[in-house]
């Protein structure tokens, strides 16, 4: 069943757009107007710099001629504004890398990125190191992934709603509060959302499965079935003076992790702070399955229980963390690592020198990263 929502008045005409969603996935929409009882002023943008639009072709379902946002929704509007911009998409595994290293620390950027999450963070990952004059780089999420876990923190559930909200207005640049972690070999990876190992971590590796490449969320929950079933979640972890065995163990700066799952509640994703999720290892497999599952019910800052079942913990400084299971002798899915959807492996970022395994992970909360001011619109 097909539904409509206002864009807005802009001239003469006041702007909707119908869509259709297979759950998750949306499979169409359509651009429509009609005459509007007052005229308005034409929208203008707030300053000048350069606007692009980056489409990820391939996040979520992938485009179609029914559901491509920005040929049927965005460009029409933008015309009608008679607003400049540039239109790029993605046509390799590596255009999102190329996109951002091409880009002018000299200049000012506002960039709509039609994407999930990963997109998002392999962009801010590879923007120029260059600390010049770092000039404003605010970035608009339009969310088209599978779980759109940033922009849905932020407010917007829909495409729809984050561009409404832009074109009429609503909408503030706010700084976007950046994380490093640091592997064995020197390697480091930015991240804004979560880094996750155990359960959350494996589910999302599990999820790259061929099988599951057309799916929606839905593939969520049928991976997870496999994983509670034949993996083991016993993760032994030290983390700021504190060793536990987690079977879920996230560091998280969203509440949600999908538009209806809110795992954090109190977390946000404007604030420099990370949350501690944790599950126990001696929760059977029905009770781990029902602490994960209780992201659905949680409301908005709601606080969690903590127990020796749980931990719950606010962290808003540098630490190290220490995987103490073996490198050697356990199973290569301990060592999984989800960070802003982008899937690694500790086992793989290990130092050169081959007698000195190391299972620290350092992470630091940066005051600053890359030549630009990083910022992201919001309600």
């Amino acid at each position: 069943m097909a539904s409509k929502e206002s864009l807005g008045i802009f001239g003469e005409f006041e702007y909707y757009v119908t869509f259709a969603k297979d759950g998750s996935k949306y499979t169409s929409f359509q651009l429509e107007k009609s005459h509007a009882k007052q005229s308005s002023r034409a929208s203008t943008r707030s300053d000048d710099s350069t606007l692009i639009v980056l489409d990820s072709l391939k996040s979520g379902i992938g485009r179609t001629e029914n559901n491509d946002f920005y040929s049927i929704v965005i460009a029409p509007i933008l015309e009608e504004l008679n607003w400049n911009h540039n239109y790029i998409k993605t046509t390799s595994h590596d255009s999102v890398s190329q996109f951002a290293q091409s880009l002018d620390p000299l200049q000012d950027y506002e960039i709509w990125i039609i994407s999930g999450d990963t997109t998002i963070s392999e962009f801010c990952n590879n923007l120029p190191n260059k600390k010049i004059t770092r000039n404003p780089l605010r970035i608009l999420p339009l969310p088209m992934g599978t779980g759109n876990a940033w922009a849905n923190s932020l407010g917007f559930d829909s495409p729809i709603t984050a561009f409404r909200n832009y074109l009429n207005h609503n909408l503030k640049p706010r700084d976007i509060p950046l994380y490093r972690a640091a592997l064995p070999n020197g390697y480091s990876i930015i991240f804004f959302m979560i880094f996750s190992l155990g359960f959350h971590a494996n589910l999302l590796h599990a999820c790259e499965d061929p099988k599951y490449a057309k799916m929606g969320a839905e593939r969520f929950q049928i991976a997870a079935q496999s994983i509670l079933e034949s993996y083991s979640l016993d993760l032994d972890i030290s983390l700021d003076g504190l060793r536990r065995s987690y079977a879920y163990f996230a560091l998280i700066n969203t509440p949600n992790l999908e538009a209806t799952y809110k795992p954090s509640p109190r977390s946000n994703p404007l604030e420099r702070e990370l949350r501690l999720l944790g599950y126990s290892s001696s929760l059977g497999r029905q009770e781990l399955v029902e602490k994960i599952m209780q992201g659905y019910q949680n409301k908005p800052n709601g606080d969690l229980p903590t127990n020796e079942d749980m931990i719950y913990k606010s962290i808003t400084h540098d630490f190290t963390l220490v995987l103490n299971d073996s490198l050697e002798d356990s199973s290569m899915h301990k060592f999984e690592i989800c960070c802003d959807g982008i899937l690694l492996n500790l086992l793989d970022y290990q130092s050169p020198d081959k007698h000195k395994p190391s299972n620290e992970i350092r992470f630091q909360f940066l005051n600053d990263y890359s030549g630009f001011q990083l910022q992201v619109y919001s309600l």
